[in-house]
């Protein structure tokens, strides 16, 4: 029987992801290296911490990325510096409008709260087929923690078996399959469509 929710992680499968491009986008905000401000934010422990709950919304995660950056951070300017790091993927996103077809979509990302509030303004190419992005934050801890998934699964009222989980990272694909997901790891859109194709949900 096919999944009846598929999941989808979001960056490296439904978009290209590029931090260089994001951090030169931010130095131009904030006249910082963009190896300065690699240290401040990811380096330090702050997107993990936030990936994992400690800013549970936007405007204490706002302030505190600008205080690191060095500067004020509006939500508009820290949305168009992540888009700019975010190729998407036509092939994958037309394999997913093609699954939605006969399964239930949703994207599971390790992010903080901008993502998940603000995510038709962050990634509209994605927001056209999938409802919804959830974000490790809500769940306090990120993947590759099996809780996460379950959580996420729990809140979504699906049993594990009846979904199936899409992820660039080996790692993430072993902690859902920990948690008891059928999961795929991703490498391109030609075998993740042979793997569709194999579990009925495109013809």
């Amino acid at each position: 029987m096919a999944p009846r929710l598929v999941i989808f992680d979001m960056d490296d499968v439904l978009c290209r992801y590029d931090l260089g491009r994001r951090l030169r986008a931010l130095s131009r905000l904030s006249d910082r290296t963009p190896r300065d401000i690699r240290a401040a934010l990811w380096d330090s422990g702050f997107e993990d911490d936030a990936d994992s709950g400690g800013y549970p919304d936007t405007a204490h995660y706002l302030a505190e990325f600008g205080r690191r950056l060095g500067c004020a951070i509006s939500l508009d300017q820290w949305i168009a510096a992540r888009r700019e790091a975010m190729a998407p993927d036509a092939e994958v996103l037309g394999l997913s409008r093609r699954i939605a077809e006969r399964a239930a979509l949703t994207i599971f990302t390790n992010n903080g709260p901008i993502p998940q509030a603000h995510f038709a303004a962050l990634f509209p190419e994605a927001a056209e087929i999938f409802a919804a992005c959830h974000c490790s934050y809500q769940f306090a801890t990120k993947k590759p923690d099996p809780a996460s998934y379950l959580r996420l699964l729990a809140q979504l009222g699906v049993p594990a078996e009846e979904a199936w989980f899409i992820d660039d990272k080996h790692s993430n694909v072993a902690g859902a399959r920990l948690a008891g997901l059928p999961a795929h790891h991703f490498r391109s859109a030609p075998l993740l469509a042979e793997a569709a194709r194999e579990l009925d949900l495109i013809a």
